[in-house]
């Protein structure tokens, strides 16, 4: 989904935020609270005093957020890795897709990485670093390997 078809799907409410920032964080509505009810999400954001800022970083969670949580049937064809020389950054608007796909291949592997990693050419070590650097993601990679039966990992 875009982040305009996204931000469609959702109900949006403005709230005060709290913490510095001053009258105009304190006193106006800038804060976003996103809620996605068909998968019973519910994102907010209140770090910066622009109500438009917070809704752009309401929308990314809410991807990342659906990336980790919601399913598909991988598709059958090879996907080509939406970074460079093998990183992506996690501020990169295609990571959160990269983040399902590899999250829907690894559901139906029983939570290898190896084939995660071979339909992106990546290896399965690179792979597993592109995932640490993001908590959530490091947290369900872990939680999908004791599910399938692999020995726990320090992350």
């Amino acid at each position: 989904m875009t982040l305009d078809e996204l931000l469609a799907a959702c109900t949006q409410k403005g709230f005060q935020g709290s913490g510095p920032g001053g009258q105009h964080r304190n006193k106006t509505n800038t804060g976003v609270q996103l809620l996605l009810r068909e998968y019973n999400l519910e994102i907010k954001s209140c770090e910066a005093r622009s109500a438009k800022e917070n809704r752009v970083h309401a929308l990314h969670r809410m991807q990342m957020a659906l990336a980790l949580q919601v399913r598909e049937t991988p598709p059958p064809v090879e996907i080509p890795f939406p970074g460079s020389n093998g990183h992506i950054q996690t501020g990169n608007s295609l990571f959160p897709l990269f983040v399902a796909h590899v999250f829907d291949i690894m559901a139906t592997k029983a939570g290898d990485t190896k084939a995660a990693a071979q339909a992106f050419g990546l290896s399965p070590s690179a792979l597993v670093k592109i995932l640490r650097q993001d908590k959530a993601c490091a947290e369900k990679l872990q939680s999908q390997r004791q599910a399938g039966g692999k020995s726990r990992l320090k992350l």
